[in-house]
């Protein structure tokens, strides 16, 4: 069993959710609602961390398992909500329910920092202007010091087809949540489920 199985305990609990970037304002990623991007290339799709060593978990896997969101994971907000960045118009948040009472503590309006553990799964499921989906962002939280300048999360952008566009240490996600403490931003108040 590879390092990432511990967080299968959330596939029997069901895990995930992304978060990425739930302020208004955050970031500028230069993606766009069609799908076509000027992003940068891929950081890693190879199992590998941005320094080129292995990662400490199965990436094809946590990418598998987070495609599973919407039957795996828990809706937080009632209702979708307008995108921060370019990559969607629309966005709904899922988070594993073994971390989903701790997620709902994150208000944005009043931050503060959660010590979500190893294994958390977050999703931000993207939607085009007609309420179609277009893919999902995700976070998942490593081990301790996988990650210092990033509280240890990883992140992924997957295309509607299941393909990381994106993986690793992205830099626009990273930046953007920089702002939030521990860098996870939570759904307002007022749209939660």
């Amino acid at each position: 069993m590879t390092a990432f199985l511990h967080p299968l305990r959330m596939l029997a609990s069901v895990s995930l959710v992304a978060s990425a970037c739930l302020l208004p304002g955050c970031g500028d990623d230069s993606g766009s609602v069609d799908g076509s991007t000027t992003m940068d290339p891929p950081t890693s799709s190879d199992g590998a961390d941005s320094t080129g060593e292995p990662l400490p978990f199965d990436e094809a896997e946590v990418i598998e398992l987070a495609g599973q969101y919407a039957t795996a994971l828990v809706q937080i907000n009632d209702q979708p909500f307008t995108s921060q960045h370019a990559l969607a118009a629309a966005v709904n948040v899922f988070v594993d329910p073994a971390a989903a009472d701790l997620y709902r503590m994150l208000d944005p309006v009043a931050p503060v920092e959660l010590a979500f553990p190893e294994g958390t799964l977050l999703v931000k499921e993207h939607l085009d202007g007609d309420g179609a989906f277009i893919g999902y962002n995700l976070m998942y939280r490593g081990p301790e010091g996988f990650a210092p300048d990033s509280s240890d999360w990883y992140w992924a952008r997957v295309t509607a087809a299941g393909v990381a566009a994106e993986s690793g240490a992205i830099d626009y996600c990273i930046n953007c949540h920089a702002a939030a403490p521990g860098h996870a931003f939570g759904v307002a108040v007022d749209n939660r489920r």
